[in-house]
């Protein structure tokens, strides 16, 4: 479960350890620059994450008696589609970025230029998080005396791969989902993921939901109905807050180093289901929005002995991402009844499509 749940700190925290050089290097060419390529690099796992949070909510319209408990323990896998495994990197866009910052600097004048390893200035598809670079992409920053055009200086770059090169394609979360029935018709929901806390990781999760069955108006004065289907409406919420806390220095020299995200998700749904006593199959139709926040905090150090990058410099809080996300989502899945056992699978189709599974009983 921890392992699940940091997939999305460790992703992001790859990026610093593996292209440890090239990191260093285009921060030290220019925030604006390492902020431009890190939102691109990093914004599809965001959303995919967001949207992650907000599913899973439901498995039947019909909601739970008063005063019964049901205790659930979900897993989910989001897919991205092959559109957001890359973006489109142009060296041109980085090149008037990084010397716009050169110039602003104290640095003797100097011609900044930006290509791809090959020499190219095309702009070309590059991996992000949730793709892989095949071959290897590297970006070459170029500094020339601005009278002579004697090179100076020439610094290379490693762009970072992401989770598609280690063969995985899929952003996992699970946890733990309660629901309590109150009574006319509404069930009141909640999730969590228990405090995980060590030296290097700080994680909680929390959510919760309240599902109303609207067909429950149409009860006899027995509280039944011979409804073919159950309807129900919902609304749903889900918070993560987690930190990675790398070791001082490792990526970069400074302190106070560490990787905080906070995620909101939220769904309104209606919910639609069979009434049968062994399997039954259930549909809705969701409103997801979310939003993601990412901050690399504390303070970077940047020490080089280019002409690039000539003198020291220090940064506090360098980066912070953010991604918002909205849409309208289905769902389809089924539902196995074995007395008080209960197993569901389901599916939702969106900009990125979820897998969710879930194993649970009724008290």
């Amino acid at each position: 479960m921890k392992r699940i749940i940091l997939l999305f700190l460790m992703i992001f925290g790859s990026y610093l350890t593996n292209a440890q050089n090239g990191f260093s290097d285009i921060l030290a060419a220019g925030l604006e620059a390492a902020d431009k390529y890190a939102n691109s690099y990093t914004a599809p796992a965001s959303e995919a994450f967001t949207y992650n949070l907000a599913s899973g909510w439901y498995e039947s319209g019909k909601v739970l008696k008063a005063g019964k408990l049901k205790l659930q323990i979900k897993v989910q896998g989001t897919f991205a589609p092959d559109e957001k495994k890359s973006f489109v990197l142009d060296p041109l866009e980085y090149e008037r970025i990084i010397q716009t910052s050169y110039d602003n600097t104290n640095n003797p004048p100097a011609n900044i230029s930006v290509t791809f390893g090959d020499g190219s200035t095309t702009p070309r598809l590059i991996a992000t998080v949730l793709g892989e670079n095949n071959p290897e992409q590297s970006l070459i920053i170029r500094s020339t005396e601005s009278n002579t055009n004697l090179l100076l200086q020439e610094d290379i770059i490693t762009l970072a791969q992401g989770i598609g090169s280690t063969g995985l394609d899929v952003v996992p979360s699970a946890f733990f989902q309660v629901g309590v029935g109150l009574g006319a018709g509404l069930e009141v929901k909640a999730r969590f993921i228990p405090k995980i806390e060590t030296d290097e990781v700080k994680t909680g999760l929390y959510g919760a939901g309240l599902q109303w069955e609207f067909t429950k108006l149409f009860d006899d004065e027995n509280g039944t109905n011979n409804l073919p289907v159950s309807v129900s409406i919902l609304g749903a919420f889900t918070r993560l807050d987690a930190s990675y806390d790398f070791e001082d220095g490792a990526v970069v020299e400074g302190r106070d180093q560490l990787i905080e995200t906070k995620t909101n998700a939220y769904n309104v749904a209606v919910i639609a289901s069979t009434n049968f006593k062994v399997i039954n199959f259930y549909g809705g139709l969701n409103y997801v929005a979310g939003n993601s926040t990412t901050d690399l905090k504390g303070t970077y150090t940047f020490r080089s002995n280019t002409v690039i990058f000539p003198i020291a410099s220090t940064v506090e809080d360098p980066l912070s991402l953010q991604t918002d996300v909205s849409g309208v989502l289905g769902t389809i899945g089924a539902k196995l009844t074995l007395g008080a056992f209960n197993l569901t699978a389901d599916y939702t189709f969106g900009e990125y499509n979820t897998a969710s599974a879930s194993i649970f009983f009724r008290i």
